[in-house]
C-alpha cells in the first residue's frame, strides 16, 4: 500500500541480500518499506546459533578474502570480530588405515590441486571440471619428478578426497556436472579465503553492521535501520502479480492469505526456493530469460553436524581438523554398513573457542538424505568416523547434537549456487537471473537479488550483500534519491 511520499518497496527475504537492500533504501530516503520473512528469524543462510559455551555457524562460516570484499571491509574495522586461518595450507590428511600423510607431502598435494583448479587452461577446456582436473592431476603426477614419492594408492585416495572437498566447498553433487570453462566465472577476492568469525555473535554480526545496528559503530554518520519495525515474520510469499489492471502496482500474496501492494518488489529468496516455486510464484509467468537462469544454475546442499561432548577434546586432535582419505577396502566396507551415509563427510574440525565441540561437513545427495536420519543415527555415524580417523584422540560422552537441514527446509532448499554443464548449455548465468521484470510503462516492478544473482561473487555473503545494494541502487537511480 502507498503511504507518504516516494515509492513503496516490498523486500522478500530477510537474509543478507534483503537486509542490505532495505538498509540502502532506507538510508536513501525510502521509508515506505516492508520486509517479509517466511521463517521466524533474521539472517537467511547466515545462521549463527548458540550451542555449547558459545555459538556455531550452521550456515555461512567464512569471510572469503580481504580485497574487494564488502564483508571484510565493513567488519575488519572492529577489533575482535575476525581471525585469519589457513586450514588448507596446514591440512592434516589422515588415511583410514591410520597412517598420516607427512605434512610436507600433504602441502605439496594441496598446492598441486589448487593450482589445477585455478589454472587458466580451464577456460579453453571443452569438458567438465572433473575431466579437466583428473587429466591434469595424473599428467602432473606421472611426469613431474617432484611427485615421484607419491604412490598410486595415495594418489587415488587424495583424488577422491579432493573431489569430496570441492563438493563441500562449492555445493555441487559432482564436479562432472560442472563446466571447466565457466563463462560466468567466479572471481575470488584476494587474500585469505578462510577468515573466521570469533566475535560473540559470529557471522550474524555482519547483519548488525550492514543495518547500522552494531554497538559502538565507528561511523556515527550511518543511520541505524529500524529492522524490527520493517520486518514481518512468518510471511512466506506464494505469488507476486506484477502486471495487472493497474499495471504500476504489484500485488504480493503470502501463504496465510495476506495481500500487500507495492510499487516495487525485491525478491531475495534462495535459488532453491525459486526452483521449487517459480512456476506459481509469478503472475504473469516469468520471461524465458529468468526461467532458463533458474533452471540452469545449480543449487546444492552442504550441511554441518556439531557434536558437543561433556569434556574438552584432547590436544592431539589437530587444531586445523582432519581431511579424510579412504583406503579402497575401508571405503567398500563402509558402503556396506549402516554408516554408508558418512562417506559424504569430507572433514572434521574443532570449533574455534569451543574445546568440547567437533564439527563435520557433509555434502551432496547423502548430505540431504542425512537430514531425514535421527539424531541418534547421526551421532553414531560421526562417532564411527572419529573412531577410524581419530583413534588416538579421547572424546567424552556426547551431550548434544546440532545440525543444519538446508535441503529439507522449504525456506532454502539447499545451501548456495554454483555453475553446471546445464548452465553453460543454456547459455545462462547470474546476470540473467538478475534481470528485472519490467511493466508496460518501462519501470522495473520485480527485481532479483541474492548470492545466485551475483555474476562474479556467487555463493558468498559478500556477493549477497552487493546484490541487495545493487537492486536498491537501481531504484535509487530510478527516483534519483540520495543516500543519507
Amino acid at each position: 500500500m502507498q503511504m507518504g511520499n516516494g515509492p513503496s518497496v516490498l523486500v522478500v527475504g530477510a537474509g543478507a541480500a534483503g537486509i542490505a537492500a532495505v538498509s540502502r533504501l532506507y538510508r536513501s530516503g525510502v521509508k515506505n518499506l516492508t520486509l517479509l520473512e517466511g521463517s521466524q528469524r533474521l539472517g537467511g543462510r547466515i545462521r549463527s546459533t548458540p550451542f555449547g559455551s558459545g555459538i556455531v555457524e550452521l550456515g555461512a562460516q567464512w569471510c572469503h578474502g580481504e580485497k574487494d570484499n564488502i564483508v571484510y571491509e565493513m567488519a575488519s574495522v572492529y577489533p575482535g570480530l575476525l581471525k585469519a586461518f589457513d586450514l588448507m595450507k596446514d591440512a592434516v590428511l589422515m588415511r583410514s588405515n591410520g597412517m598420516l600423510v607427512p605434512d610436507e607431502l600433504a602441502v605439496r598435494l594441496m598446492t598441486l590441486a589448487e593450482s589445477i583448479i585455478e589454472s587458466q587452461e580451464r577456460s579453453t577446456f571443452a569438458g567438465s571440471l572433473g575431466e579437466f582436473f583428473t587429466q591434469k592431476y595424473w599428467q602432473k603426477l606421472q611426469t613431474d619428478p617432484a611427485y615421484s614419492d607419491v604412490d598410486r594408492d595415495l594418489a587415488e585416495q587424495f583424488l577422491v578426497y579432493y573431489h569430496n572437498y570441492q563438493r563441500a566447498y562449492n555445493a555441487y553433487e559432482t564436479w562432472n556436472e560442472v563446466a571447466a570453462n565457466e563463462s560466468d566465472g567466479f572471481e575470488a577476492s584476494e587474500g585469505n579465503q578462510l577468515i573466521g568469525w570469533i566475535g560473540k555473535k559470529g557471522f550474524s554480526t555482519i547483519l548488525d553492521i550492514v543495518s547500522g545496528n552494531y554497538p559502538g559503530s565507528v561511523d556515527t554518520t550511518i543511520t541505524p535501520v529500524p529492522l524490527d519495525k520493517l520486518i514481518t515474520y512468518g510471511k512466506f510469499v506464494t505469488n507476486i502479480r506484477w502486471k495487472g489492471p493497474k499495471n504500476a502496482t504489484a500485488i504480493i500474496t503470502t501463504d496465510d492469505g495476506t495481500r500487500y501492494e507495492a510499487d516495487h518488489v525485491i525478491v531475495t529468496v534462495s535459488l532453491g526456493v525459486l526452483k521449487e516455486n517459480y512456476r506459481t510464484m509469478f503472475t504473469p509467468a516469468l520471461p524465458t530469460v529468468n526461467q532458463q537462469a533458474i533452471e540452469g544454475l545449480y543449487f546444492g546442499t552442504v550441511n554441518k553436524i556439531n557434536l558437543l561432548f561433556d569434556a574438552p577434546i584432547t590436544e592431539n586432535f589437530p587444531c586445523n581438523g582432519l581431511q579424510l582419505l579412504w583406503c579402497e577396502s575401508d571405503l567398500q566396507a563402509l558402503r556396506k554398513s549402516d554408516h554408508a551415509w558418512t562417506e559424504a563427510i569430507c572433514f572434521l574440525y574443532p570449533v574455534v573457542n569451543q574445546p568440547n565441540i567437533v564439527a563435520a561437513w557433509i555434502n551432496g545427495a547423502a548430505g540431504g538424505q542425512a537430514e531425514l536420519l535421527s539424531d541418534a543415527t547421526i551421532v553414531d555415524g560421526v562417532l564411527h568416523i572419529l573412531g577410524i580417523f581419530a583413534k588416538n584422540v579421547r572424546f567424552g560422552n556426547v551431550q548434544a547434537v546440532l545440525r543444519s537441514n538446508w535441503s529439507s527446509d522449504r525456506h532454502f532448499r539447499g545451501s548456495y549456487s554454483s555453475r553446471s554443464m546445464t548452465t553453460e548449455q543454456l547459455n545462462t548465468g547470474a546476470k540473467f537471473l538478475a534481470t528485472p521484470l519490467i511493466n508496460d510503462a518501462g519501470k522495473p516492478v520485480v527485481l532479483f537479488a541474492g548470492e545466485a544473482t551475483n555474476e562474479k561473487k556467487f555463493s558468498t555473503v559478500h556477493g549477497a550483500i552487493e546484490s541487495g545494494q545493487r537492486e536498491a541502487d537501481r531504484l535509487v537511480e530510478l527516483y534519483k534519491l540520495s543516500e543519507k
